[in-house]
């Protein structure tokens, strides 16, 4: 059961990130490079400091591992096909700050453990932007099938880490499924709005 979860958590992450370049090739969605570039140094530093904290449990922690590589697909993506201007906003400069103490103390202190636990609360507080874009326009501005995929990804994943006993695995899996659902229910609500205001 734990090798199909992996399998599946890869799957469905392969899944969201090449519909993801696909709408980018397509011109449908023009997303932000320096979001995912900040997405990339969050979730590649939360790989970095887990693999080195839990000895490269790598299929444990397949939803992390499957995060980088769908960001770098996506972040490939929007360089060749979509908007290659960087411009960072003030709370993405707070943000890339945020990394380089982490990165610090790790260094410093060889603390790998606690690394990756302040990284989940940086890569936690990424959603803020997300959520505040939702309630400022106060209508759906999101993808329905990008945050399922990232929901589902995350509640298979959560198998393979439990079973294994690895904190630091159901920590990430637990994060994704609790904030991508306040995401997804912002979305059902805003959607649901705007469709009783059209009938």
């Amino acid at each position: 059961m734990k090798e199909i979860s992996v399998w599946l958590v890869a799957l469905v992450m392969m899944t969201f990130a090449g519909r993801y370049a696909y709408q980018i090739w397509k011109r449908e969605i023009s997303p932000t490079l320096s979001t995912w570039i900040i997405f990339l140094l969050g979730t590649g530093l939360s790989l970095t400091t887990y693999a080195i904290a839990e000895k490269h449990d790598f299929r444990s922690g397949i939803l992390n591992t499957m995060d980088v590589v769908a960001v770098m697909i996506v972040l490939l993506a929007t360089i060749v096909w979509g908007n290659r201007d960087v411009r960072f906003k003030p709370f993405e400069k707070w943000y890339l700050g945020g990394i380089s103490v982490i990165v610090a103390y790790g260094l410093l202190s060889g603390d790998a453990w606690s690394s990756n636990i302040f990284t989940q609360v940086l890569i936690s507080l990424g959603y803020v932007p997300t959520i505040q874009n939702l309630l400022t326009e106060k209508r759906n501005i999101e993808s329905f099938t990008g945050w399922s995929c990232g929901f589902i990804a995350g509640l298979i994943a959560l198998y393979p880490a439990i079973v294994d006993g690895n904190s630091l695995a159901v920590l990430y899996a637990t994060r994704t499924i609790v904030l991508v659902s306040s995401i997804i229910a912002a979305m059902t609500y805003y959607k649901l709005r705007s469709s009783r205001t059209r009938s």
